[in-house]
């Protein structure tokens, strides 16, 4: 401590022991407090961001800048949207190992952003510190044999969907147009093909990551690779080890597609879930690997008076008409359709280009996840809850939309991921069998109303899981990447089994525990 601050500290200290100044005994902590323990100025706060400016100049970006403002506000959910002292924006794997170090060297929180699409505050950004965006990891390339896609985790699905359409190939990755690249294959990753896929995490061969210290490693599936442990860890551990630059994919064929987002009236409610009940059952359509259903409840209100809306986006790869897998839904009467584009595309793309609706970027999100397995009792109850409950808790709430989303995960979806090899998701198709991974999606317009739509959400899922327990019909499982913050997946993976291996592996590749303590996240590992 500096001489003269002791001495003060001293000073202080003799004339309370003399009784010259009368302090409240939390006060006499506070000060001791204050002048024993190091405090960090506002310059060593933006050490971090200076380091870098001196280093790397061209990549750093200060409020002062559009840069800043352009990368700091590309985010999906407007509750993520923060200020980040500055904008780290390398474009080389070097120039991210050297900033990394830096940002050790200072002891400067940071966040890592690729697509922006979690809406979870603090999961790609932050309000101090540095903000890494992996903008500029947009790179692509294909295997000579076409096998393998090398993709940078700084794009959303449809660049590397339309980049691969011309070779007739795909692979399975995000469902909606605005999803990023990277932060969906760390976390897992449901797609239109993982009924024959599995997670896009199976499908990973290879990763480039840098780790705490800057080390930059080359990762591979292999079962004798020197870093197996971590391979497995980056397969839905998200960001607990590294930050990865490269993803080394399989790819597929994949051209034609039947499928479409389908739009119904609110009087095609019972026939929609009524199709989703035969879906769901042993022998229905969810048992085809090759079939891809999303199917859910959209309530929004207009003067506070409610309206609602059933919704499916579906596809079957090929050229056939009214695949069998999907015969119910097709059957509903034409005259509750209010938006059908569910046709042949001659490329499957078509039918995610559909969804750019949901692709805005100017709403406040919210996901909470919830599981069950799918009976008619479960799904009926799970529709009215989230409908009853917005319309008594919600009305209120400018701009709001909220969806009941049914997302099947099937016996025959997780055979493919266990064929794969393991992950850490923790599913397993003898135990689990199919389900429900459901998501109360909200979206809305003012943070004022942040509270209420939580409030909302929780309530709905607690229900929800009340009434499945007593059915026996619950499941434990919360995916990650529809995780609400105050949720633990990790906990929920393979019932908790999976936390000490991640952290065990998280020691080895984090031994400072620098990630662990300085990377903001949107979800810890507990």
């Amino acid at each position: 401590m500096h001489a003269y601050l002791f001495s003060r500290l001293l000073l202080q200290l003799g004339l309370l022991a003399l009784g010259a100044i009368a302090i409240p005994q939390s006060e006499i902590v506070e000060i001791i407090e204050r002048q024993l323990i190091p405090r960090e100025s506002s310059a060593a706060k933006k050490s971090g961001c200076d380091a870098l400016a001196a280093a790397l100049p061209e990549h750093v970006f200060f409020p002062n800048s559009s840069q800043y403002l352009n990368q700091s506000q590309d985010v999906w959910s407007q509750t993520c949207v923060m200020t980040p002292q500055c904008v780290f924006e390398p474009s080389t794997v070097d120039a991210l190992s050297q900033g990394l170090k830096l940002i050790r060297e200072t002891k400067t929180h940071f966040a890592f952003r690729s697509g922006g699409h979690m809406p979870v505050p603090g999961a790609q950004s932050l309000n101090d510190g540095v903000m890494i965006s992996a903008s500029l990891f947009n790179k692509n390339n294909l295997s000579a044999d076409g096998s393998i896609a090398s993709i940078g985790p700084g794009q959303t699905w449809m660049d590397v969907y339309q980049w691969l359409v011309p070779h007739g190939l795909a692979v399975n990755g995000g469902r909606f147009p605005s999803v990023g690249v990277g932060g969906l294959l760390v976390g897992g990753g449901m797609g239109y093909f993982s009924g024959s896929q599995g997670w896009a995490v199976d499908n990973i061969v290879g990763w480039q990551v840098v780790l705490w210290n800057g080390t930059i490693l080359e990762v591979t599936n292999a079962a004798d690779d020197p870093y197996a442990d971590l391979a497995w860890g980056l397969k839905g551990g998200s960001n607990l080890f590294g930050l990865v630059t490269r993803f080394d994919v399989r790819t597929f064929p994949a051209t034609s597609a039947f499928g479409g987002l389908t739009i119904w009236s609110s009087e095609a409610g019972p026939d929609v879930l009524s199709s989703l009940t035969s879906y769901m059952a042993p022998g229905g359509g969810v048992d085809d690997p090759n079939v891809h259903i999303d199917v859910f409840a959209g309530l929004s209100f207009n003067n506070s008076s409610p309206q609602l809306a059933y919704y499916n986006i579906a596809l079957y790869p090929g050229s056939g008409t009214g695949p069998t897998a999907l015969e119910n839904f097709t059957a509903i009467p034409a005259d509750m359709t209010l938006s059908n584009g569910a046709a042949v595309h001659d490329t499957w793309t078509a039918i995610p280009q559909q969804l750019d609706s949901f692709s805005t970027r100017s709403l406040r999100n919210l996901f909470y996840a919830i599981s069950f397995v799918a009976t008619e009792e479960t799904i009926q109850f799970y529709n009215q809850t989230i409908i009853d409950n917005a319309v008594s808790m919600l009305s209120h709430v400018e701009g709001l939309s909220t969806y009941a989303v049914y997302q099947p995960v099937s016996k025959t979806y997780l055979q493919a991921s266990k064929d794969r090899g393991s992950n850490v998701l923790g599913l397993d198709p003898d135990v689990d069998g199919t389900i429900i991974a459901g998501i109360i999606l909200s979206m809305w317009k003012n943070v004022e109303d942040d509270a209420a739509v939580l409030e909302f959400s929780q309530k709905s899922a607690q229900q929800i899981r009340e009434k499945t327990e007593a059915l026996g019909l619950f499941n434990n499982f919360i995916y990650l990447g529809d995780s609400a913050q105050g949720q633990d997946p990790f906990a929920s993976y393979a019932n908790g089994t999976n936390v000490a291996k991640l952290d065990a592996i998280r020691s080895k590749y984090d031994p400072d525990g620098f990630l662990k303590e300085y990377l903001h996240r949107g979800f810890a590992l507990a």
